[in-house]
């Protein structure tokens, strides 16, 4: 993790890639996925932690990526919508 003048440079593991990203320290995973990235899968509901449509996995567990600082996901292998290959897991994320 590099600091530079208010943001920060890591990688992150999405979807089975390495992806450098630069973030501020208060983003959420949320805000980094569809904006940084342009992954729409994990939708912005109500942001702060009710509604679940913001949710992705996080090493293999499902978490409310609205609810989660990007900084604390270095290391971590994150899962969107986009990068699930069940059929079955991918229709109960859109249920």
């Amino acid at each position: 993790m590099k600091i530079y003048e208010g943001v920060v440079q890591i990688q992150l593991m999405v979807n089975g890639e390495t992806r450098p990203v630069t973030v501020r320290p208060a983003d959420t995973l949320l805000y980094t996925l569809r904006e940084n990235l342009g992954l729409t899968g994990a939708r912005a509901g109500c942001e702060n932690g009710d509604c679940g449509a913001c949710t992705v996995l996080l090493d293999g567990n499902p978490v409310k990526s609205c609810m989660v600082l990007t900084v604390s996901t270095e290391g971590q292998d994150i899962r969107t919508a986009e990068g699930i290959d069940d059929e079955g897991l991918k229709q109960a994320f859109i249920d």
